[in-house]
């Protein structure tokens, strides 16, 4: 126990002297890359005023920067986002929005109003007792009923009818033939 406890001093201590300065090597100066024209052999260690004056402008050169587009205007980042994408982009943890798909169903005719009540068959042709609330109505192949209903044909124990407006062709059961 006692060994442990001496390497744990020891480690302790060894990281209080490098935090409080233990080093004086390092710099707070930040270190920026110098252009430098590439030496021949054989060619002296001075640069000539040729040599000189073309690592200045090139120098200068570097230190020419465009002046960045404002955030906030809306074509540059239109501009942008059209290009490739930076390495650091603004980055989100919301979650994306909710994207809301509405789908529109064509519109479908209402349900058949009427009550079926009977049949007859009189005339060559069928007849179908309707009722709605408390009107009553007989009602044949190719009438029209509150200016909505189209009889299509009556072939029990069907009835097909057509709703006007939206030209939908309904099928409403009366029942066998009797």
């Amino acid at each position: 126990m006692n060994l442990r406890w001496l390497f744990l001093c020891l480690a302790l201590a060894v990281t209080a002297w490098l935090s409080l300065g233990g080093e004086s090597g390092t710099s707070d100066a930040v270190s920026e890359a110098v252009v430098r024209p590439a030496q021949v052999r054989g060619a002296s260690l001075r640069p000539s005023a040729a040599q000189r004056m073309q690592a200045e402008s090139g120098l200068l050169r570097l230190q020419v920067r465009p002046e960045p587009a404002p955030l906030g205007d809306a074509q540059s980042l239109a501009d942008l986002a059209d290009k490739e994408p930076p390495i650091f982009h603004y980055q989100s943890w919301d979650p994306p929005p909710v994207k809301v798909v509405a789908k529109v169903e064509p519109p479908k005719a209402p349900a058949w109003p009427y009550v079926y009540l009977g049949q007859q068959f009189g005339q060559g042709e069928w007849w179908v007792y309707l009722t709605l609330g408390e009107e009553t109505r007989a009602v044949k192949k190719g009438l029209i009923l509150d200016q909505n209903y189209r009889i299509e044909k009556i072939e029990p124990p069907t009835m097909s009818v057509t709703y006007l407006p939206l030209s939908e062709l309904q099928t409403v059961t009366i029942g066998a033939m009797k």
